[in-house]
């Protein structure tokens, strides 16, 4: 979630850091209603602490981070135990000169906070040491718990020992798989803020491994318990391309925008629409900001993409709405109230919006537009043209974060609207910006706000695992579906089109 003015670049690479810096830019509780009128708002400034020693820079990200993170109260976060457990890794790795150590530290630390909006720079060299190699098959969590390998390479020593796509997989070098996947290690992704972001990237992490790293792979072959013994190899990054999300959906904007590889380009719009069979509109959008992905020198409003598209559908004549959501990198809070405009008839709030005052270092409201003397500090949701009366069914997941879980929250509140996925969304709403750069050139984001809802309480940030947009239809992730999302099949696109034609009849 962002609330800082969105700043245009010539060249589309400095436009997207600029958009990062924009979107990763208080105890718990409750805001009184009656608050006196606080000091004008200042948000914390980045601070680079690239030139220190390690030990030193840390001490100073420490202070700076436990100071300005918006959630400390909200998910009990215990910040000294988490100094004193790796302040001693940091100091170790900077007598040894051990770069990769004082890295995996970083790392290591800021996964320690459940939030996906606190993210640490990624060092592929360093990652690739630790999971670069594949052992021939991606592992899925179904529904009921069952681990099953959604995808096997058929050129691989995993197939050629009989595991096939779909098998049960029950046991891991020796123990019961449930038991080895609390182990995997997943801090070389984003941060789940959810229990089920964490189960479904333990499961996305259990195959990846170090070139050479061995292991044993027990399954069930036609019934019977079989077992394969398998090596890890560069698989390109097979096994992680063919899970959900990615084997469906291309994470390609994310992906450059924070500098990680990917073979999928980003997409050629923020916005993409068309019209399905059965007159059903769909618009997917994916993030709410403007950004010139086609270089064109001048960034698109994405929003006047987005009412273009509505009026489009509207002269067509089009019943029912998709609206795809899924792997939304967020944007402008705004933004996303803006878009929201079209679906209601009366005003409704969106968020209040609470922070740190750099300038008093005291937690305040924070008025959701500066030059706006209302004594009510709130971003409402408006109603404007071109209006879209109609079913509405909101795609989401686990990739859709910040500005997009707004957007997903407001179309569930809609009496004709619907949220719909396998999973739910992120859980990570705060009020991004927070920043420190370390040496080695890593940089680490945090929330430093909290976004409230009319009662003035902490919404959709995650406490205790929960967290985020539900899906109000739930796709089950049963065998089949996985197999087939393994395959590159949109199973959740396919429910959401039968859903709005029945609705539509």
């Amino acid at each position: 979630m962002d609330k800082k003015p969105h700043r245009q670049a010539n060249s589309l690479r400095i436009l997207l850091l600029l958009a990062v810096i924009a979107i990763l830019a208080s105890p718990a509780g409750a805001l009184a209603a009656d608050a006196p009128v606080p000091p004008a708002y200042q948000a914390p400034a980045p601070e680079d602490f690239g030139d220190l020693p390690w030990s030193e820079a840390f001490d100073k990200l420490h202070a700076k981070f436990s100071a300005e993170y918006a959630f400390t109260a909200w998910k009990k976060i215990d910040w000294p135990a988490l100094y004193n457990k790796y302040k001693p890794l940091i100091d170790r790795a900077e007598a040894a000169g051990d770069f990769p150590a004082y890295y995996l530290a970083l790392r290591q630390y800021a996964h320690s906070i459940p939030d996906g909006h606190v993210r640490v720079d990624a060092i592929r060299a360093i990652d690739d040491k630790y999971i670069g190699g594949g052992f021939g098959f991606a592992a899925a969590q179904l529904a009921d718990g069952t681990i099953i390998a959604a995808w096997v390479d058929g050129q691989s020593a995993a197939y050629a020992q009989g595991l096939k796509a779909g098998a049960e997989i029950t046991a891991w070098n020796g123990r019961p798989v449930q038991d080895a996947l609390r182990e995997v290690p997943v801090i070389f992704g984003s941060i789940p803020a959810t229990a089920e972001d964490l189960a479904n990237q333990r499961a996305r992490w259990l195959t990846r491994a170090p070139l050479g790293a061995r292991a044993t792979v027990a399954f069930l072959r036609d019934g019977q318990p079989a077992v394969a013994a398998v090596v890890a190899y560069d698989d390109k990054g097979q096994s992680l391309a063919k899970t959900y999300p990615a084997a469906v959906l291309s994470d390609g904007l994310r992906d450059l925008i924070v500098g990680a590889p990917n073979p999928s380009p980003p997409p050629a719009s923020m916005v993409e629409k068309k019209i399905l069979a059965g007159n059903i509109g769909y618009i997917k959008i994916w993030g709410e900001l403007d950004l010139d992905l086609a270089d064109a020198g001048q960034a698109p409003s994405t929003l006047g993409l987005f009412r273009a598209a509505l009026a489009e559908f509207n002269a067509a004549g089009v019943k029912g709405l998709i609206l795809d959501i899924r792997n939304n990198i967020g944007g402008l809070d705004a933004m996303a109230a803006d878009m929201l405009a079209s679906f209601y008839p009366a005003p409704r709030l969106y968020e209040y919006l609470y922070g740190l005052n750099a300038a008093t270092g005291a937690w305040q409201p924070v008025p959701a537009d500066p030059g706006d003397s209302s004594p009510d500090p709130g971003l409402y949701i408006k109603p404007a043209p071109p209006f879209f009366r109609g079913p509405v069914v909101a795609l989401i997941n686990g990739s859709c974060k910040s500005s997009g879980e707004g957007l997903a929250l407001g179309v569930k509140n809609l009496p004709n609207g619907e949220t719909l996925g396998f999973y739910g969304t992120s859980g990570s709403f705060g009020m991004a910006g927070g920043e420190a750069k370390m040496p080695g050139g890593i940089e680490i984001h945090w929330p430093y706000g909290q976004s409230l809802d009319k009662s003035r309480q902490i919404q959709l940030d995650s406490r205790d695992g929960i967290g985020g947009v539900a899906p109000s239809i739930r796709v089950p992730m049963t065998r089949h579906n996985a197999l087939r999302a393994a395959r590159g099949e949109d199973v959740e696109l396919e429910h959401a089109v039968r859903i709005i034609a029945e609705r539509i009849r």
